[in-house]
């Protein structure tokens, strides 16, 4: 599961603003973005996004060759 939390680095550690509902000592994966970054029209920029779809084990099974149900022989050419 993949969520999106605000917090604040501080002392060497995460901080969240909001309580989680994770077990203790829950190991978790963190993509962080500062929040600079952030213009106020987004939440995350593409860039983001697209680094945790890359890393989220969420596509893995697309890496299964029987996923690939498409080939160049599919649809019409287009002009």
């Amino acid at each position: 599961m993949i969520q999106v939390i605000d917090a604040v680095f501080e002392n060497g550690r995460f901080t969240p603003l909001a309580a989680l509902s994770l077990r203790e000592r829950q190991r978790v994966k963190i993509a962080f973005v500062t929040s600079d970054e952030l213009t106020a029209a987004e939440d995350l920029p593409v860039q983001g996004l697209a680094l945790l779809a890359e890393n989220s084990p969420a596509y893995v099974f697309l890496a299964d060759p029987r996923e690939d149900v498409y080939s160049l022989q599919d649809g019409e050419p287009v002009a």
